[in-house]
């Protein structure tokens, strides 16, 4: 499990890095907060078509190779990005580094689920979770610092360091776990449409892609609205974000140890309840006070980190495990959903930066809701009639 975790948390380690640089490159470029935050989600609809390839190749070819693959592409990407210099050659960089991490991340999920039944793997997810998060909680820091010192560019020397770091130690340690003659012989094509038929996947994917939009908004908009508006320096900004880090180690942690006792539909109940109560608080807050401080925006927002930290790994596990013969092609629909999401989500947001302070707060709220609603629309009227089904019998 701590060689998935140091594998899978590559990709988050590349974005959170960049995080506190948004500002910095903002100015240096002189383009605007809804501009600059193409950096994120044009990288996040990378991470999504990476997916939604990745997943089939992983499993028409094997895990490895596709993981290997990815990483090359995320040391590539960095390379890019460090060299270019118009801002749209940063933006083609990200988006070559975002392909990349979103292979390893699908390939992990796809190992998880060729190894572990359903119930085991939603608590995996949750103590892998829970590790990985033990290397980004601070790396919003080291990037701060990094820019601080050394300049924004820097930050994407560090993620060629890690990407090349990482390639070594799959290539040595990383086993094949697909079998390659289990399953039907579906094209990935109709694999996955044949997901999105299916009611509970959809309720769960969308769970998990609303709850997700929702904590990339907090990521993306937060550095601007923390050092643009509030005024703290990145170096400031990231010792904040280890508040909202710390909620989500918790909240993994939790979830690893309880998913197998309570079940996923009281892991789901609980964290939608925490997660639309705290981003509605923080909606009234702002409102309220327009510019926040640093703890009135930060305590609200760990209250969602926690929640989506209880949800994640259940909505995973029961998505990707809709099609466990084919666990490379769910997992790569479920990140295409989630990164989809998570672009749109991060684009709103700094649109709406331009606008209002509110930006981050509205987002929240509203994909906080849209998690509440395929819940109470998908997942409990078709998990009721499962129910129904075997009192029946």
């Amino acid at each position: 499990m701590p060689a998935l975790a140091l594998i899978s948390s590559v990709g988050a380690f590349g974005t959170h890095l960049l995080l506190p640089a948004l500002p910095a490159i903002r100015d240096e470029f002189g383009v605007t907060s809804g501009q600059v935050q193409l950096v994120v989600s044009l990288s996040l609809l990378a991470l999504a078509a990476g997916a939604l390839l990745n997943g089939p190749l992983s499993d028409r070819f094997g895990r490895r190779p596709v993981a290997l693959a990815g990483l090359g592409l995320y040391v590539l990407g960095s390379l890019m990005a460090w060299s270019a210099e118009p801002f749209v050659g940063v933006l083609a960089g990200r988006i070559v580094q975002a392909v990349g991490g979103g292979a390893v991340i699908t390939v992990i999920r796809a190992v998880i689920r060729d190894v572990y039944d359903r119930d085991t793997a939603a608590s995996i997810f949750g103590y892998m979770a829970a590790f990985v998060l033990l290397v980004p909680l601070l790396v919003p820091l080291l990037g701060g610092l990094v820019v601080e010192h050394l300049g924004w560019r820097s930050n994407f020397l560090v993620a060629v360091a890690v990407g090349v770091t990482v390639a070594v130690f799959v290539w040595l340690r990383l086993p094949e776990t697909r079998n390659p003659v289990a399953g039907p012989t579906d094209t990935a094509g109709g694999v996955m449409f044949s997901l999105l038929r299916r009611r509970l996947f959809l309720g769960y994917a969308l769970n998990y892609a609303f709850s997700m939009a929702a904590l990339q908004a907090f990521i993306a908009g937060a550095p601007l609205l923390l050092i643009g508006s509030v005024g703290l320096s990145p170096s400031e900004y990231g010792v904040w974000y280890m508040l909202t880090a710390g909620a989500s180690l918790t909240g993994f942690a939790l979830a690893g140890r309880l998913s197998r006792r309570a079940g996923i539909a009281r892991m789901l109940q609980v964290g939608l309840v925490i997660s639309v109560t705290a981003t509605l608080l923080l909606v009234a807050v702002q409102a309220s006070v327009g510019v926040p401080t640093p703890l009135a925006f930060i305590l609200p927002a760990m209250g969602h980190t926690f929640a989506n930290a209880l949800m994640a790994p259940s909505a995973t596990s029961s998505a990707v495990g809709e099609r466990p013969d084919q666990a490379g092609a769910a997992a790569g629909l479920l990140g295409f959903l989630q990164f989809l999401f998570a672009a749109g989500a991060a684009q709103l947001t700094g649109v709406l930066q331009d606008h209002t302070e509110l930006g981050v707060a509205l987002v929240m709220a509203g994909a906080s809701l849209g998690a509440a609603a395929a819940y109470l629309g998908l997942i409990r009227p078709a998990t009721a009639g499962q129910a129904d089904a075997g009192q029946a019998q």
